[in-house]
This record gives C-alpha cells, structure tokens and sequence, in this order.
C-alpha cells in the first residue's frame, strides 16, 4: 500500500504518540520511516502514466469556487472541523472523531497536495458507483469506499513493494481466496468492479468477525493476526481506539486517515478545491463481451479509441490482450460514443485471416519470432478542422472526433512531447459509418529476448534507440529484460 505507508511515514513522525514509544520501538519506527516522504510519494503518483494531465481536464473552465480567490488554500480551526466530522459521524455507521493524527491527514490532502486530490475528487465519478453497488450487495456502509483512496488514491495499477495491487492492494493470496485471477494476460485485482466485489466480501467477512468497522478497517490493513494480537496485549479491547497503542505504526494512521479522506471527499468546497474530471466518467461507459482474442491495437484501429484510453478503462489486461473464447468470454468497458462503431466491426474483427503476434501470444505457447502483418480495409476519411480551445490537449481532442492520439500526431506533423496551443488549427481525420480506421500493410514485428541479451544490443540490432524500444515496450524504471520476454520492435 505506497501512498498509504508513505503518509504515515510524515505524519506519525510528526506527532507525539499517545504512549511514550520504548527505545527498541523507537529503533524500529526510524527503520521502517526513516526516508519516506509522503511530499515526494504524491510528486510521484502525479507522475504516473496513469495520472498524467492529459487524462484530466476541466469541464467548467473554473479555477476557484465562487467568492474564493483562485490560489486561497483555506484552512479552519479545531472547532470547525470537529463540527463538520460530528455532523458526519451522525450519518454513518462508523464512530467517525477528530483528533490531531485525523487533522495531519486533512492537511495532506487539503494543503500539502491539492493536485492530487483534485484528481482524485474527479476519479470518483469513474469509480464511486462501482464501489457503492459491490458495497450494498454485501451490506457493508457505503463511506467505505474512501477506503480506496487511502489505499490506492484511486489507482487501479497502483503496486505496493509488498506486491499488493490495485484500487484495493490486495495481495496475490486474499485476492485468490476472494477469485481474483492473477495470469500472464489478466490481473483482476486492476480490475475495478472484480476487485472491488472482492474487497466488499472480505470487508463484510472481517467485520462479521470482530462486529466493528475500524476493526474491521485494521484488519484489512494489517492482517486479522495483528488485530488479534493488539486485542490480547490490550486485555480485551474492543475497538480501534482501545488497541491502537499495540498495533503496527502504519495501521495506527490508518482509520485517522480513513476519517480524514471521509472529511475531504464531503467538504471538498469548503477547501477551494475542484475536481479535475477524467475524460470518461461512469455514465460514459458500457461493457460489451469479447468472444475471440483481441488486442487492445487491432481494437483502437477499428474503433477510433485510443490504445491509451483502454488501458485507462480496462487496466486489467496487463499486456493490451483479451484472451477471451466462446467458452471463456470477457468483458470489454467501452466509452458509450464507441460502442456502436465496435459492434458495426466486430464480426470483421473477429473474422479476420490473421491475427497480429500480440493476439495469437494469447492462445498459442512456444510462439516464433515471425512477425504477422494484419491488413484492414478503410472507409475514405474526410478531413476537418478543429480550433484548440483552452485546456484542450491531443488525447481530448482525438477523442471528441473518435480517431487517436497517434494518428493526430501524424495527421498535424506534430511528435509526442508537442503540447497544443488555445487557437491552433489541427486537422481531423473523421471516419464515419464505423469504419476501420488503419493503414494498409501494417506490420508488427517482435523480439524474443534470448538468454545474456540487453536492451541496448537488441535496439543496436534492430537500428533503433534504446529510449524508443522502452517506450514502445513501457519498460520504466531499470528496464528490466528477462530471458522469453517478447518485445516490440517496430513502432505504435
């Protein structure tokens, strides 16, 4: 859980605990706190493919709330916000109270890193009604879904050092136990609305066990033997607070930092704080069943949807690839402006003489290292123009016309990195009558790394660029390469 551990990491070394810790304790804070940042965690969330600009924009154009200077970062006395969290614990099943570990949170999110929680506070219309329907078939109370944020803030490929993932980190065992699928091609715990009916399950199970919903919260955090263990160093307390002192140093920040999202996610007005929406919310959004084997490529070219606003409303499919059959379909979330053009080419899609190297690694082992050229008919496009408006940018614009980001940099002469200006004229390639939007003779060819190979002697073999061979394979951090992997070598 990084953001989580990491905020704990500021805030439980900036305030006195509630007992004096011993020297060993002390010892073992400083080991497990000693360089984190939560500053530096959020500077990297926001740095994230996942959370970069381009997935927002303003939809009011509105910098501030009305009578709020646009930069005013409000902040209140103890009095007010004791007020305010009473008057949401008098709506909620949780003992919801305001202390000063709950008042270090709300400075976080309402201070220190405003633009991450404007992100979040967008990401909710996106998230908050699968959670709350997974929350209500289990009767667990619907404020649990801020738990998602202090796990994950709203990330659904976030991965802790531990191993935990997704919106809710569950790690590789309870997210087994609960059915979560974790293979080559599909990693459920990113799926949203799988995790997130597993999460309500294993919410409503720890609660039937412990018959309180911080407790509930500490398990889920920490384990049910750590709870168990703080109950019986506390004598027999029966609540969070009564065992705080004996729990792990992160699960004492935890339920203070579950009240305090609880607060933000209510008050967020009352802070100056606006959401920066997605490009697609909830209502936006349908899911369709893929009975073949696709890729996420073959899918964008027929539809007009960019590669990267798939990943976005399906992080499940690790590696772009839905490995689907008629015995074992899966589901597909498709902006509601797309559906009707993939269903007009479906048949096509699936009816195709080859299928690309990517799609066929889905159901066929031992695979050469031949690449497969996939050829689609296009209907003529027609060209228009379009004027940039204020906070518009490439991805925006691509998907208000249904073609991509890609073939708008090429269609304007433009590279990745350009950014739009208010005023500029872009052409538009505009496909209509759910055509295949592709070029002839598209040929996709791959590597399969042999054993002591690097990444800079396979771009020097295939005469490209290190940094562009990463990036068409995502590889980030080290670049890590391993023996089998097959890597893109020709470019999106």
């Amino acid at each position: 859980m990084p953001l989580f551990r990491v905020i704990c990491a500021s805030l439980l070394c900036a305030f006195m605990p509630l007992r004096q810790a011993s020297a060993s304790e002390q010892v073992e804070q400083r080991a497990v706190f000693s360089s984190a940042s939560l500053s530096q965690s959020l500077d990297s969330l926001m740095n994230a493919t996942y959370f970069s600009d381009e997935h927002f924009l303003s939809s009011s154009g509105k910098l501030a709330m009305p009578g709020f200077p646009s930069n005013f970062v409000p902040q209140y006395s103890d009095s007010v916000y004791t007020a305010r969290i009473a008057e949401l614990n008098s709506r909620t099943r949780f003992e919801l109270t305001y202390n000063k570990y709950v008042k270090g949170f709300i400075r976080v999110y309402a201070v220190d890193k405003r633009l991450a929680t404007a992100k979040i506070l967008g990401l909710r219309k996106v998230y908050f009604p699968l959670f709350e329907e997974a929350l209500a078939i289990y009767g667990v109370p619907p404020e649990m879904k801020y738990l998602a944020i202090v796990e994950s803030a709203l990330n659904p490929t976030a991965v802790s050092r531990a191993g935990a993932r997704g919106l809710w980190q569950f790690m590789y065992p309870t997210g087994k136990m609960y059915g979560l699928e974790s293979s080559a091609f599909i990693e459920d715990r990113f799926d949203p609305r799988k995790a997130s009916m597993a999460a309500a399950r294993h919410l409503r199970d720890l609660y039937d066990r412990y018959g309180d919903w911080f407790l509930a919260l500490a398990a889920y955090n920490s384990g049910s033997g750590n709870v168990n263990r703080a109950i019986r160093r506390s004598r027999g307390g029966k609540d969070y607070w009564a065992i705080w002192n004996y729990l792990p140093a992160e699960t004492r920040g935890y339920v203070p930092a579950f009240i305090a999202v609880n607060y933000i996610m209510n008050y967020n007005q009352e802070h100056n704080l606006l959401p920066l929406r997605p490009g697609y919310l909830y209502q936006d959004i349908e899911k369709v069943n893929i009975m073949r084997p696709l890729s996420f490529e073959r899918i964008s070219a027929a539809v007009g949807i960019s590669t990267e606003d798939l990943r976005f409303l399906n992080p499940q499919y690790t590696h772009g690839i839905i490995p689907s059959s008629d015995a074992s379909p899966h589901e597909l979330r498709l902006p509601r402006s797309h559906v009707a053009a993939f269903a007009a080419v479906e048949a096509q899609l699936y009816d195709a003489p080859a299928l690309s190297g990517v799609e066929r690694s889905a159901v066929v082992e031992n695979l050469s290292d031949d690449s497969l050229s996939v050829v689609l008919v296009a209907v003529p496009p027609r060209l228009l123009s379009h004027r940039v408006m204020r906070g518009e940018t490439m991805a925006s614009v691509a998907r208000s016309y249904n073609t991509t980001r890609e073939r708008l940099i090429e269609l304007n002469g433009l590279n990745r990195s350009s950014e739009l200006f208010s005023g500029q004229v872009l052409k538009i390639e505009k496909v209509s009558g759910g055509g295949l939007l592709v070029k002839k003779g598209a040929v996709v060819k791959y590597h399969r790394v042999r054993r002591g190979e690097t990444l800079a002697r396979i771009a020097a073999k295939y005469r490209v660029s290190t940094a562009r061979l990463a990036s068409w394979n995502r590889l980030r951090g080290k670049k890590v390469i391993y023996p089998g992997q097959r890597l893109r070598i020709t470019a999106p």
